[in-house]
């Protein structure tokens, strides 16, 4: 699954702006996401926000059993991250 996208702002350390498609486009357009890290205590929370085109399309990728593979991908970078800390 190739995608693609533009940074549209960096401010390290703390938050990340970028456009998202894909190659071979599952729902219209783009999305635009959002990541924010927050530091406190030793610990980094990171918050991500996608803004899609519509609210169908968010639907539709809600749908889609994304919201699964991104928690999984999230829990094993936090398994990764305590390997190494």
């Amino acid at each position: 699954m190739a995608m693609r996208g533009v940074y549209r702002e960096i401010v390290r350390p703390e938050r990340l702006v970028a456009t998202e498609s894909f190659d071979d486009p599952w729902y219209p357009g783009e999305a635009l996401d959002t990541m924010v890290l927050v530091e406190e205590g030793g610990k980094t929370t990171v918050t991500t926000t996608v803004l899609y085109e519509s609210q169908e399309v968010r639907d539709a990728v809600l749908k889609s059993g994304m919201e699964r593979g991104v928690a999984q991908s999230y829990d094993t970078l936090d398994e990764l991250l305590a390997s190494i800390a």
